[in-house]
């Protein structure tokens, strides 16, 4: 029954995960299009397609790492692959974080309107501080990771071998994540971009709120496009503030000890940026019409 149970939790993951990478994925090609066919993009769509990647390459490591943990386990006796394991996972959960705030940070800046002279610096300079912010996230978030692979495991006698996330090495020794580690590198590389991801958006959403009652008197289809913008960064935040705590829990390593735990957090973690994605696709009436007519012109050729 207990092997079971934990199969049917790693197909619900792994099905999970495909969903997630396969969502992604086309709403990286319906960008792609959108730019093959205007030879342009704006700066939202840019940064969306930098989501877009990063969680696609968040739900694969997932696969690749579950697969390698309960599939091939000898794997993890090596230190170099144990390394690059731990590495990339932190790697994809804080660049997740951080191109979501400045997601975030471009939406409120291009949205909100302030008379002070840095507001409107900012408002004139966002699009090209775009790509540098993207990259410097990317150097900060690799830099964060990397003390894991020296730091992130321990080495333990075989008297603890029934720990759930430990390997087992040919010395006779378990390979157990050190999750004091984990946690304060998860604290210390998650905690800036998510401060700055909830102040850009509480700020939008305040300004939303204010705007909106503001336009009682206007078109409805002026207040139809401001309630919309408005659950989207409502949305946005929850899910993201969900995502951090759920990613600090797992972290913390307090339950470890659980049957199932490994697989369960797995498939929570993956259900907030999984559900976002579905969220964002199917809210883009642009790129999912240029979607459709170049599969519908596909299938004419053919």
């Amino acid at each position: 029954m207990e092997i079971f149970t934990h199969l049917l939790l790693l197909s619900v993951l792994y099905m999970e995960c495909l969903v997630g990478f396969t969502v992604n994925m086309i709403f990286l090609a319906a960008i792609f299009m959108k730019w093959k066919t205007q030879r342009s993009l704006p700066t939202c769509d840019k940064i969306l397609s930098q989501l877009a990647i990063s969680r696609g390459l968040y739900f694969f490591s997932v696969i690749m790492g579950n697969l390698i943990f309960h599939f091939f386990p000898w794997l993890l006796q090596n230190y170099i692959v144990l390394s690059i394991q731990y590495i990339q996972a932190m790697f994809m959960i804080l660049i997740s974080h951080w191109i979501a705030a400045i997601l975030c940070v471009y939406y409120c800046v291009r949205i909100v309107t302030y008379n002070c002279a840095l507001w409107v610096f900012l408002r004139s300079r966002i699009s090209t501080l775009v790509p540098w912010l993207v990259a410097a996230s990317v150097i900060v978030s690799l830099l964060s990771s990397l003390p894991l692979g020296w730091f992130g495991y321990d080495c333990k006698s075989q008297n603890i071998s029934n720990y759930s996330a430990g390997s087992i090495t040919g010395n006779g020794f378990v390979i157990v994540p050190n999750m004091d580690i984990w946690f304060l590198i998860l604290i210390l590389g998650s905690f800036p971009p998510f401060v700055i991801f909830c102040a850009a958006n509480s700020l939008l959403i305040y300004f939303l709120l204010v705007h909106t009652k503001r336009m009682r008197n206007v078109t409805s289809q002026n207040l139809t496009s401001h309630f919309g913008a408005l659950k989207s960064m409502s949305l946005f935040l929850v899910l993201q503030i969900m995502f951090y705590i759920f990613t600090s829990l797992s972290a913390s390593g307090k339950f470890l000890r659980i049957k199932f735990v490994i697989p369960i957090y797995w498939i929570i973690l993956c259900f907030f940026p999984l559900f976002h994605s579905f969220y964002l696709f199917f809210s883009s009436s642009d790129l999912r019409k240029i979607l459709i007519s170049k599969c519908l012109s596909f299938i004419n050729c053919t």
